[in-house]
């Protein structure tokens, strides 16, 4: 991925089961270094559909994809009005290339405009480095349970 280019656009109707797919891979295959196979199916198991993409999106929140040189969706995430980032995910193929970090500075922009005092998510262990990356502080780690299944994220700040 790293000699093709990528552009950040708004989500459009129509996209969920491409992030939808996003989101499982990226579980899946990314997210294979920082937790177990039974972490992960746990995991997967609340992973949202296409369609349940299309109605979050549609809620009123920004919602931005990332899509590559033949307009392929290779990532996505968003912002809620209150300043919270619910979902950043990245294609597998696009990983590590910056997708990530520019769909959370896209975020940050708009918040800016907003006038948002902050911006906040509860992070992966994935994908903790790519928010410090960009300014967030770590704030704690959560230890939660998906079903009978120990797993962990952060959350995560920054302060605008």
């Amino acid at each position: 991925m790293t000699d093709k280019t990528y552009q950040i656009r708004a989500f459009e109707p129509g996209d969920g089961d491409a992030l939808a797919a996003i989101y499982q891979a990226a579980v899946d295959q990314i997210a294979r270094a920082d937790y177990s196979e039974i972490q992960r199916s746990a995991w997967l198991s609340i992973a949202p559909t296409g369609d349940m993409m299309e109605t979050a999106y549609g809620d009123g929140r920004l919602a931005l994809v990332a899509v590559d040189h033949e307009a392929r969706v290779i990532g996505f995430s968003d912002l809620e009005e209150d300043g919270h980032i619910q979902f950043l995910y990245v294609d597998p193929g696009a990983a590590g290339s910056g997708v990530g970090s520019s769909l959370i500075r896209a975020l940050e922009g708009a918040a800016r405009q907003r006038g948002l005092g902050r911006l906040y998510s509860e992070a992966s262990e994935t994908a903790l480095p790519v928010f410090l990356k960009q300014g967030f502080e770590r704030l704690h780690r959560r230890d939660l349970k998906i079903g009978d299944v120990d797993i962990h994220n952060y959350s995560v700040e920054k302060r605008l």
